[in-house]
């Protein structure tokens, strides 16, 4: 499954040669920081990977187990069996940083946009999003981040 995907799925079907098997038992739970797990006494279940999964790069798998039995209709418990699932990393989206600059109306502001944070790594760069209007002045913005606004002839005698 992907990082940030639930699994829903079923045990292999047990096999009982004098009687039926009347449930399913967890064994041995994923553990501590390996997502969450759902097991019903049908053998359905669910995984949900959250976030425990998030570091993993876009391709980079690991494993998660859990262990299971199966009891029958006059309490004969099977040995433990486990089922492997393959959690597989997806490219998380980076996470920006609101920020908030003042200038006077007749200075150019120079500055960084603070660092965005990405949990599958380094931020290769930045891109505009919302450009300042027209009339407000004039932006440059650098892929690394870096940006220099210069204030538009609009802002001259505003009040304060």
């Amino acid at each position: 499954t992907e990082e940030n995907s639930v699994l829903s799925g079923q045990v292999p079907a047990a096999s009982d040669v004098d009687g039926t098997i009347a449930s399913y038992a967890l064994d041995t739970g994923v553990g501590q920081g390996k997502g969450s797990l759902t097991f019903n006494a049908d053998g359905s279940y669910s995984f949900a990977p959250g976030t425990d999964f998030d570091g993993l790069a876009a391709g980079e798998s690991r494993d998660v187990t859990f262990s299971y039995t199966a009891t029958d209709n006059d309490g004969g418990v099977s040995a433990p069996k486990t089922v492997t699932i393959t959690v597989t990393g997806t490219n998380d989206a980076p996470v920006a940083v609101a920020d908030i600059q003042t200038t006077g109306e007749n200075s150019v502001l120079s500055g960084q946009v603070p660092a965005a944070t990405d949990v599958d790594g380094t931020i290769a760069g930045y891109d505009l999003a919302t450009d300042v209007g027209t009339g407000n002045g004039s932006l440059t913005f650098n892929a690394d981040g870096s940006y220099s606004f210069t204030p538009g002839a609009d802002f001259d005698g505003l009040a304060t």
